[in-house]
């Protein structure tokens, strides 16, 4: 009840800020909107905005911790901040900062996603497709599509998890002259991602978009791949 209540005022106090800056940008006052976002991180999170900024996804998930206390909700409504100041970085034409604030908005939504605790208060799926489509011109970095692959397999969006996974694949393929571990660890990952979706029924994949028949065709590719690599690290020479 306390957690709940706790989680509750957090999302309250969110919704009125949010309406306020809404508001700011309607009469398109974009720096006066900035001065609440500020004073709105120090309020909700005790926190300096430029520390905010400064901090790694990693390191600001371990910050807010700290307390152990609604981890997850305020990771998302962090996410939803910063998902309202890179409008306003696009309002004032500061186009990069824009894009680093809705990928580490991503980030920390995708991160949120992954805990026990995620509420259902706040709407997860709805804030990481419309910050999908914000970073839609833009090729996500390596480890953003490691928790997107994640985010959509826990989602049951196996079709969308697999067309990420691939894409993590061709990468590591790419490199594995220089990191045949990463590649490696990354078809045993693919592999029992597989194995797993064929123990489910076929409503369950079907609804996933990704048909029994496809399932078992990418198992197989996953373990052609996986024995090149083996085949390659037993050549002579190879480290």
């Amino acid at each position: 009840m306390f957690r709940n209540d706790y989680v509750m005022r957090l999302i309250e106090q969110f919704g009125s800020a949010l309406g306020v800056l809404l508001g700011l940008k309607k009469q398109l006052k974009p720096q006066e909107a900035m001065e609440l976002l500020g004073e709105t991180y120090k309020r909700l999170f005790g926190l300096n905005p430029n520390l905010i900024r400064a901090l790694s996804e990693r390191d600001m998930t371990d910050l807010l911790n700290r307390d152990g206390e609604a981890t997850a909700e305020k990771m998302l409504i962090l996410a939803g901040l910063m998902k309202e100041e890179a409008d306003l970085c696009a309002m004032l034409e500061r186009e990069n900062e824009a894009y680093r604030l809705n990928l580490k908005a991503l980030n920390l939504t995708l991160l949120a996603a992954g805990e026990q605790s995620a509420t259902e208060w706040l709407d997860i799926r709805g804030q990481v497709g419309e910050l999908l489509n914000r970073l839609g011109g833009y090729e996500l970095p390596v480890g953003t599509k490691e928790l997107l692959w994640t985010y959509y397999d826990t989602a049951g969006r196996f079709a969308d998890a697999e067309d990420v996974l691939f894409e993590l694949l061709d990468h590591y393929g790419d490199d594995k002259a220089e990191d045949q571990s990463a590649y490696g660890r990354l078809l045993e990952q693919a592999e029992r991602f597989y194995e797993r979706l064929l123990t489910l029924d076929a409503d369950t994949l079907e609804a996933g978009r990704l048909p029994l028949e496809e399932v078992r065709d990418s198992l197989e590719e996953i373990r052609t791949r996986a024995s090149e690599l083996n085949a390659e690290a037993a050549q002579p020479g190879a480290d």
